[in-house]
């Protein structure tokens, strides 16, 4: 897992020193760096890996795994031009194919969030009109392949760019592009079976 997005050969970024550049660099000596890192960022994966999974217990669980590779790994990461949120990303991705991968078995879906604060965000989402719209999009989504689920949670739930999804899934920018019009396309297909959209 972690191999993969130490491998990751993406197009230069002309991006100046940021603060995680600062952060990862002061890791080995300052503890501190590696809670600031933390904390900039769990928020972030933790939603993002929610929204793949559905599952909040499942989501902390992956994010913990997720910030674990990373730290155990962070003295092997280059910079080589990019950007640490993409990487993070990248681990967090293969963090959740892992995931399917194990529960590929696995045939029943749970569709009712266990977390509250989960529940609450459902229900304020503008694109969505009811929970349960939601809860058969997101069922949708389990049926698509990884690649297509992974950019359009991406690109529509987390409001990615496509550069950035790029970065992240270390495709171009044509690959992209064409995942996201298929996984739409395949999505629309199933929404349409199940009767949610009219044909």
């Amino acid at each position: 897992m972690v191999d993969d997005a130490l491998e990751c050969q993406l197009e230069p970024n002309d991006e100046i020193l940021d603060e995680d550049q600062m952060l990862v660099s002061a890791v080995g000596q300052d503890s501190e760096a590696t809670g600031r890192l933390y904390d900039k960022y769990y928020s972030e994966i933790l939603d993002y890996i929610y929204h793949c999974t559905f599952d909040g217990t499942v989501a902390e669980d992956l994010t913990s795994n997720v910030f674990l590779a990373v730290f155990r790994h962070l003295g092997q990461y280059r910079w080589r031009q990019v950007p640490f949120r993409a990487w993070l990303y990248r681990i967090a991705t293969n963090e959740v194919r892992m995931h399917w991968r194990r529960q590929k078995r696995v045939k029943m879906v749970r569709l009712q969030p266990e977390d509250d604060e989960y529940a609450a965000e459902l229900t304020a989402a503008d694109s969505i009109e009811t929970a349960e719209e939601y809860r058969l999009l997101h069922k949708a989504l389990l049926e698509l392949r990884i690649k297509y689920r992974t950019v359009i949670i991406l690109r529509y739930f987390e409001d990615k760019a496509i550069a950035e999804i790029c970065e992240i899934t270390g495709r171009k920018e044509g690959t992209v592009k064409s995942q996201l019009h298929r996984g739409l396309a395949r999505l629309q297909d199933i929404l349409v079976r199940w009767g949610v959209l009219p044909e």
